[in-house]
């Protein structure tokens, strides 16, 4: 179930949260995930927000399916850059060996770090053998809300590929850098690509 903290934080501010992911240029990490993928991948966005990734990973000639529990994200999407979402939590994502990638660009962090390991086996169910699956999160100790009312947890990295392994996914590559959010504030992020082995 999403957050309604985290929801009517970005419903009341997703003009000015659109015109901040505009203003970043999109997750610097992107482009190394699309050079993993094989040509005319199906890929899931998973927490879309206002969809500038979907759309890149459109443009780079994949199948793109869109999930977000924001209706006012789902909206953006569609307005901006004519994506289909399908509105539904992380909790409800029950699709089976349905995607060869998915891409969770900072929006599982919204999910509270019990509800992780139930979320990380949806996903490795998603997948499909040898599929690839994207996480960027903020980096850090607990859960906490920000001055909007977004409810953020925080991950350190053997704690992150602990979560993963043990949902049966390899981490292949793990970065980390900064970024400063809607807050302003400038944080350590913490990047981790994992694959789904072959059956």
């Amino acid at each position: 179930m999403a957050d309604d903290g985290t929801m009517a934080a970005y419903a009341a501010n997703i003009e000015r949260y659109r015109r901040l992911v505009g203003e970043m240029g999109g997750n610097a990490m992107l482009p190394r995930f699309l050079k993993r993928l094989p040509d005319k991948s199906s890929v899931l966005d998973f927490g879309c927000g206002v969809g500038d990734s979907a759309a890149r990973i459109e443009a780079a000639g994949h199948d793109v399916t869109c999930i977000d529990a924001s209706p006012e994200m789902a909206a953006t999407a569609k307005e901006f850059f004519g994506l289909d979402v399908r509105q539904q939590s992380f909790d409800e994502l029950d699709d089976v060996a349905g995607f060869d990638a998915i891409w969770a660009s900072f929006s599982l962090l919204h999910a509270p770090k019990s509800a992780m390991p139930g979320i990380l086996a949806r996903i490795h169910r998603a997948l499909r053998p040898g599929g690839l699956v994207y996480i960027g999160l903020k980096q850090g100790v607990g859960e906490y809300r920000d001055d909007f009312g977004r409810f953020y947890a925080y991950y350190e990295e053997a704690e992150l590929t602990g979560l993963v392994r043990t949902a049966g996914l390899s981490p292949i590559a793990i970065d980390h850098d900064e970024t400063a959010g809607m807050s302003g504030k400038i944080e350590p992020c913490l990047h981790i690509t994992s694959r789904k082995e072959e059956v």
